[in-house]
């Protein structure tokens, strides 16, 4: 690996140098709030971590569908589509100059901070890009730009404590920035021992542009770049697994990227499982018509290993999206109506999990409510970091089973649940296979 390793040095150097053209101009948004597990068992995400790594920025790599805006003076992404994806790298800054490691380590397992920490891009480096075809299979790297970018994402996750690599997929109505910094926290939060992407797809800043259907088929569009990334990453990257948390919108990205892949290779003859290590697949608040997740429950069920599907009662922006848009039931939203025939489709799906963050909503006392809560709210977060951080069991993550199978609730014993299940080593040193 001594050439990833020159890759990922000068990648480095280069990332220093952009640190002043890059920030100027960039969007704050504070760190989500401490997942339940660290502010109740008492340590933080990142206590472990070795002197010589505690340095608060955090790499997060990027691959972007959105063109790049050559108007600026700094690197950045506009609101247009490219034929190209776009790869690099960004350095995320948590808090100002001021904040220390030990600061940093300390409110990473409070549930009430007495400050609020601000993520920002802090530098920016682009690699290059490629071009998938329009099937999203085979691409043309004519620059190396792709070579380069797995060499150094290799050299990456082979120093890494978890040789595991994590895809964050967001949703509408947001920009580059927020794609990267939300890679960054829930990074941030599995301990900062995997390497992450961040896939921006061009969704512009406004409601209208996707409650017209315009951005849902920019969605859909960009699906084959996802699917050919995960195609070249399968190929080419160390990676021992790749999972992927998406959130409302981006679960449509996903849905189709995955059918898309598996439709590419089902003839293949081999295990997809094991040829493409697609690890947990975890649909947060997914603005996913049922119709069309069922649809592509049996491909996505032969690449993954977990699938995941958050729901909630009081969801506005799925049940406004519903009303106004049309397509049915989302995948997010808790009332489904749902034929014996989709059923049978979901049972025969032995690696879905459902987790319903409403169903006995009294005996908590609180519901899990919103859009956001997946990020928002300290027991949902938990169930996302601890599904993609380790192999447990919903059982082992602290879940009871509800009526269907596949259905599971957070019970009103869940924090009692954690500390008698997760132990602080379990959680945090997973060595790699």
């Amino acid at each position: 690996m001594l050439a990833a390793g020159r890759h990922y040095a000068v990648i480095v150097m280069a990332l220093g140098a952009t640190l002043v053209t890059a920030c100027s101009g960039t969007q704050v948004q504070p760190l989500m709030p401490t997942p339940v597990v660290f502010s109740e068992l008492g340590f933080s995400p990142v206590e472990h971590i070795p002197e010589s790594e505690r340095w608060t920025p955090r790499r997060v790599y990027y691959a972007t569908t959105r063109q790049r805006d050559d108007d600026l003076q700094r690197i950045d992404y506009g609101n247009n589509e490219s034929d190209e994806v776009s790869l690099g790298l960004t350095l995320i800054g948590f808090g100002g100059s001021d904040l220390s490691w030990s600061d940093l380590s300390e409110y990473s397992r409070q549930s009430n901070r007495a400050d609020i920490i601000d993520l920002s891009i802090a530098g920016l480096v682009e690699i290059g890009s490629y071009t998938p075809d329009e099937d999203g299979g085979a691409v043309t790297d004519s620059t190396g730009a792709l070579s380069m970018f797995v060499s150094d994402l290799n050299a990456s996750i082979e120093s890494a404590r978890d040789r595991d690599l994590l895809i964050y997929v967001h949703g509408a109505k947001v920009n580059f920035y927020n794609a990267s910094a939300f890679a960054a926290q829930l990074d941030h939060f599995m301990g900062r021992d995997m390497t992450s992407i961040a896939f921006s797809w061009p969704t512009r800043q406004n409601i209208v542009a996707y409650a017209s259907g315009a951005d849902v088929e920019r969605a859909y569009r960009t699906a084959p770049a996802l699917a050919s990334l995960l195609d070249e990453l399968a190929a080419r990257s160390v990676a021992r697994r790749i999972h992927i948390v998406c959130w409302s919108a981006g679960g449509r990205v996903v849905t189709s990227a995955l059918k898309h892949l598996h439709d590419q290779h089902a003839a293949g003859g081999s295990s997809l499982r094991e040829r493409f290590r697609i690890g947990t697949v975890y649909f947060a608040a997914a603005d996913v018509p049922d119709v069309e997740f069922i649809n592509a429950v049996p491909a996505i069920d032969e690449l993954a290993a977990r699938i995941i599907v958050t729901e909630s009662s009081k969801d506005d922006a799925l049940n406004i999206a519903q009303t106004i848009m049309g397509g049915g039931a989302r995948i997010g939203q808790r009332e489904h109506d749902l034929t014996a025939e989709q059923l049978a489709v979901i049972g025969r799906a032995d690696r879905l999990e459902v987790v319903d963050m409403s169903h006995d909503w009294e005996d908590r006392g609180f519901d899990i409510v919103g859009h956001r809560y997946w990020f928002d709210h300290p027991w949902a977060s938990t169930d996302v970091v601890l599904s993609i951080r380790s192999d447990f069991s919903p059982e082992e993550r602290g879940l009871t089973r509800a009526e269907e199978e596949f259905l599971w609730k957070i019970p009103a014993d869940y924090v009692e649940r954690l500390r008698d299940k997760i132990m602080r080593d379990d959680l945090l040193l997973r060595e790699p296979d």
